[in-house]
């Protein structure tokens, strides 16, 4: 008996209400995990609105790549959960509709929103992620104040380099400062400070620093002799670029920036240097001793370049099978979902979601898992990258087919 096309829609109606209530809370919820870091880097730094929007929407699309499965998940379960607490399940049953009929339509949703998430992950997101790089290099350049990084000189400032030790964006106190002045100077000059304070002026040409508790060390360039100079308050301006976001593109892009099809060109680069050098551990005649120590020296210097190459290549092949199998968890997710939803009896947000969370941390903790495997080269990528799914999908399979079976 095929499954009419009244129920057919009866049972996508009772997703599609779950899954886009999820997909708000989820994405949400991640969302305020990028909010404070990038509150912390942009807000209060005179950048234009609309570049703070950028900012934040280009950060936005790997929160979805990520949202999107885990709401088919809690979407699936809530669904299921509520026509088996409704007894609509055994309603269905007792028509004649068997559950494979029932979880048909949601398998085929889950396999074509698969399929848009694959487009998405590797035409939308690598493109969102190099730009979102390069915008945050622009902006770094156009606020230099931006670069304040604690334990670490700044040098981006031409004619000086900067140490702090610890900074409070929300304050602007600068804390430790220790800063080398080589401009316009033929011997250069050292200040330090206990504290201060930085501001940037509205046009991002000038950086004010007011320096609280410190010394200011100088050679006299007509005697050669060295003097110190104490202070309690000490203002202390430099010259920066002038402000305004100037476009960039960030340079070569790293494996999270690059589409399917960039990747495998890049594997097949790889793999040819792979077995150019590979023909250096090919054995051969039997060397005498004078040229044994050279050969040897080869040999494990081309198995060295083959470790690292293999591991690069590696590193590529994982990428490319993440794109997959994310997205095939919007099947997967289906078939572990629907028979725990009818067996659960429950269709609250608490219980769907607290039962999603347990499976994504455990399909999560083999993907990052795998991926750590493989890009050793302890793990063949591909199996690492689809063991999650594995370790889900079968199980899930098995549920469906026994939940299939039960009577009425």
């Amino acid at each position: 008996m095929t499954l009419p096309v009244h129920l057919y829609r009866y049972v996508l109606k009772a997703h599609i209400g779950p899954f886009l209530f999820s997909f708000v809370i989820i994405t949400f919820i991640l969302v305020m995990d990028i909010i404070f870091q990038i509150a912390d880097l942009i807000i209060g730094k005179n950048l234009d609105l609309f570049i703070v929007l950028e900012v934040f929407v280009l950060n936005l699309a790997w929160i979805v790549a990520v949202s999107v499965p885990m709401s088919v998940l809690v979407a699936t379960l809530m669904a299921f959960g509520r026509l088996s607490a409704d007894n609509e399940v055994t309603a269905f049953k007792a028509g004649g509709v068997s559950f494979f009929q029932m979880v048909s339509p949601i398998l085929v949703s889950g396999l074509l929103l698969g399929s848009c998430h694959l487009y998405f992950m590797d035409v939308i997101l690598p493109e969102a992620n190099y730009r979102a790089r390069s915008l945050m290099n622009d902006i770094h350049r156009a606020r230099p104040t931006l670069l304040f990084t604690e334990g670490i000189f700044m040098k981006d400032i031409p004619g000086y380099s900067i140490l702090i030790d610890r900074v409070n964006p929300r304050n602007n106190e600068i804390y430790s400062i220790t800063i080398y002045e080589t401009e316009n100077l033929r011997v250069p000059r050292l200040m330090t400070a206990r504290s201060g304070e930085f501001h940037v002026n509205e046009t991002g040409s000038r950086l004010d620093l007011m320096l609280y508790d410190g010394e200011l060390l100088q050679q006299d360039e007509a005697t050669g002799r060295y003097f110190k100079e104490i202070f309690e308050r000490q203002r202390f301006s430099i010259r920066t670029t002038p402000s305004g976001v100037q476009r960039s593109v960030a340079g070569t892009r790293s494996d999270r920036e690059l589409n399917i099809e960039m990747m495998r060109k890049k594997i097949d680069d790889w793999q040819r240097e792979i077995d150019e050098v590979a023909v250096h551990l090919v054995p051969g005649p039997v060397p005498s001793e004078a040229k044994t120590d050279s050969v040897e020296a080869a040999r494990a210097m081309a198995e060295r370049t083959i470790s690292l190459k293999q591991r690069q290549k590696n590193s590529y092949v994982v990428e490319i099978h993440k794109k997959y199998a994310i997205s095939a968890a919007c099947l997967v997710f289906v078939l572990i979902g629907a028979p725990l939803g009818v067996r659960l009896r429950r269709g609250t947000i608490g219980v769907s979601v607290g039962v999603s969370l347990c499976f994504f941390l455990l399909y999560w903790a083999c993907l990052l898992g795998g991926e750590e495997l493989a890009d050793r080269d302890l793990f063949d990528p591909i199996w690492a990258m689809w063991a999650a799914n594995i370790v889900i999908g079968v199980p899930g399979a098995v549920l469906v087919w026994g939940t299939g079976r039960d009577r009425i």
